[in-house]
């Protein structure tokens, strides 16, 4: 396997609008919290390529813990998938070099899988890494969910309190641009976690790219 790390990294001043009473209220945030796009922080970006394994994957219990989820946080993750399309469909600038329109991405359940659980490792864990807790990689979450990729990224981002405010972060970086506007990926799995007490960002985002 081949994996490339973008070297484009943006760091900014956390500003959790809203829902910051140090609570959490599962739920809540998203019908609650300022509609004025946060500033966040992201990662670097990381992709990889490998050929696609033979036969499938059994996620088993994998997603158990993450496939009853609150509505807004869906919702959030949904939006995000249309901002992106919208973005890929308009085409765009990253790090300066114009990108083309591309298709549109569809919604992969595995990949929603392997996202929420990471942002959930990072809320719940307080952390923020494309590295797990347990020490998993981006890839080896797809594939735990039952994602059997051929290439596969991934963009993190936290401190963001709407869709919109993560998706213009990952834009404005040259690196996730580049995953968002890649023709290469089919595939989306967005997920997005809530936790104001005991996490630095409250807000916590993973896209996760692939294609089979």
């Amino acid at each position: 396997m081949r994996m490339n790390r973008g070297v484009s990294v943006l760091l900014g001043a956390v500003l959790l609008a809203g829902c910051g009473a140090g609570e959490e209220r599962a739920g809540e945030c998203p019908e609650q919290c300022d509609e004025t796009a946060s500033e966040g922080v992201i990662g670097e970006s990381v992709q990889a390529e490998a050929p696609a394994e033979e036969g499938s994957v059994t996620a088993l219990a994998y997603c158990d813990d993450v496939t009853t989820w609150t509505a807004g946080w869906t919702d959030f993750e949904n939006q995000v998938l249309t901002l992106v399309n919208q973005k890929r469909a308009a085409g765009a600038t990253c790090g300066g070099v114009a990108k083309p329109p591309v298709p549109a991405l569809t919604l992969d359940t595995r990949l929603r899988c392997a996202s929420r659980k990471h942002s959930k490792d990072m809320a719940v864990n307080n952390f923020f890494s494309h590295t797990g807790s347990n020490g998993s990689t981006p890839f080896q979450r797809m594939t735990s969910a039952g994602y059997v990729w051929r290439a596969a990224a991934e963009n993190i981002g936290a401190g963001y309190n709407t869709p919109a405010a993560a998706v213009t972060g990952w834009m404005n970086s040259t690196g996730h641009c580049n995953n968002i506007m890649s023709a290469s990926y089919k595939h989306l799995g967005v997920g997005y976690y809530y936790r104001a007490s005991g996490s630095t960002y409250a807000h916590y985002w993973t896209q996760d790219f692939g294609a089979q």
